[in-house]
């Protein structure tokens, strides 16, 4: 009953939710599910939001705890923002079976907030299938699962777009390349900018005059995902440093932080020269993500 009281106490809406409180919903068993949900469901649907929330919270900023029985659990629940957070909240897991129950919420769940984030969350099982960490079955579902959503007319656009930023690590998958031309050449903003970031994640030479164009590029947000997708590319990004150089003092500090962790991931002595001068920048924020990406490269450096 240990788990049945310590939901009653974090599901009392005249408490206020205590981080504290959700810890020993770290770690639970497949043997306890039943005792879970039956105390689950008697908690009103706005507070389950908020605890769920909170747990995808509390999972970022502290990793010995984990929630991925639990989050597991509540891609089940009828409301459509508890599904959506724990979707969310399972963007590490590696199991098989979290896979399926993600590509099939992507597919079929009837909110599209859960399938946006659902195709989100897919990305590390697209990746791990590109560099051949998966069983080829297993490849092939997630790689048609996100082919399948990105083609689907009747997807709302943020579901579409989610799904081909996934997909973008099918490097060696034509279809997936030609969409991602396709939605670079629209008319579509949003759609463009997940272009950008799918040919990051392709680390395709093919993408790199593309990208460097966007560099320059008088929309924020065009400019911030060339950032990234820069940085995605490691050390074969280094032929874009000189272009990404300006993107360090962009009046937009999002742009100016992605490039900075791009200056990070490319590495060399080049970029390390640089973040060493942004180190002593006054700007409290790109100080300490100069700090940041120099840590990154020194620990990368060390393990070569």
């Amino acid at each position: 009953m240990a788990i049945t009281n310590q939901i009653h106490t974090i599901g009392a809406l005249d408490r206020p939710l205590a981080m504290r409180d959700l810890k020993p919903l770290s770690g639970l068993d497949l043997g306890e599910r039943a005792e879970f949900w039956a105390a689950w469901t008697a908690i009103a649907p706005r507070r389950r939001a908020e605890i769920s929330r909170s747990m995808v919270e509390l999972a970022e900023d502290n990793v010995d705890l984990e929630f991925g029985a639990a989050l597991q659990w509540l891609l089940d629940d009828d409301d459509a923002e508890v599904r959506a957070n724990a979707a969310e909240g399972l963007w590490e897991s590696q199991s098989t079976a979290v896979m399926h129950r993600l590509l099939a919420l992507l597919r079929a769940d009837p909110a599209p907030a859960v399938r946006v984030r659902a195709a989100m969350s897919l990305n590390q099982f697209a990746y791990r299938a590109e560099l051949g960490e998966m069983s080829d079955a297993s490849a092939a579902a997630v790689r048609d699962g996100l082919l399948a959503a990105v083609r689907e007319a009747r997807q709302p656009p943020e579901v579409r777009r989610r799904a081909l930023e996934s997909a973008g690590y099918f490097a060696n998958t034509p279809e997936v390349q030609q969409l991602v031309g396709q939605a670079y050449e629209s008319d579509d903003q949003l759609m463009r900018e997940s272009a950008l970031a799918a040919m990051g994640r392709s680390m395709l030479p093919r993408w790199i005059p593309t990208i460097a164009k966007e560099l320059e590029s008088p929309s924020p947000a065009l400019r911030y995902e060339a950032a990234h997708a820069v940085g995605e590319f490691g050390e074969d990004g280094r032929v874009l440093l000189a272009k990404l150089t300006p993107l360090l003092n962009d009046s937009d500090s999002e742009v100016a932080l992605a490039a900075i962790w791009a200056f990070g991931q490319v590495g060399g002595e080049s970029a390390k020269r640089m973040l060493q001068q942004i180190r002593k920048s006054d700007d409290e924020a790109r100080r300490q993500a100069a700090i940041e990406a120099l840590d990154e490269l020194e620990l990368g450096e060390s393990l070569l």
